[in-house]
């Protein structure tokens, strides 16, 4: 869904924010508030941005880039995900994608990709690096 990262750069000029999550018929979208540093804005798109509702930041939340990642690479993952998984494609109820700052201190301001798959027989992710390297595997139990 590359068209949400140029919306963001439309709305907000630009793609920074705590957390991304793209499912196929929307996103979600968590942002530094900036008349408050200890609150955050979180936006819905459905075609555009509807307005934001106020939350408060997490301890740990870190604003990054959130499109500093190999789309292309990343949504061949995506798209191999269920059977990666183990999930038969027929089977698939719900897939979406969260992107969020790493919590690898050895590389600030990158970002980290969790592709979930889920099915009436279980879900499981793939945790991704930004190049679209696999980090772990979490299959359905």
């Amino acid at each position: 869904r590359a068209e949400v990262f140029e919306q963001m750069r439309q709305k907000f000029g630009d793609t920074m924010g705590y957390r991304l999550v793209v499912y196929p018929d929307y996103a979600s979208l968590d942002r530094p508030n900036p008349r408050d540093e200890r609150r955050t804005l979180s936006y819905s798109c459905r075609g555009g941005w509807d307005d934001p509702s106020t939350g408060t930041k997490s301890s740990d939340a870190v604003s990054v880039d959130l499109a500093a990642f190999d789309l292309k690479a990343i949504v061949g993952v995506l798209r191999g995900a269920p059977e990666t998984l183990g999930i038969k494609p027929a089977e698939v109820k719900n897939t979406y994608m969260i992107i969020d700052a790493s919590a690898d201190p050895l590389t600030p301001g990158a970002v980290s990709i969790s592709l979930y798959v889920s099915s009436e027989f279980g879900s499981g992710y793939i945790e991704l690096n930004p190049d679209a390297s696999v980090k772990r595997i979490s299959y359905p139990s």
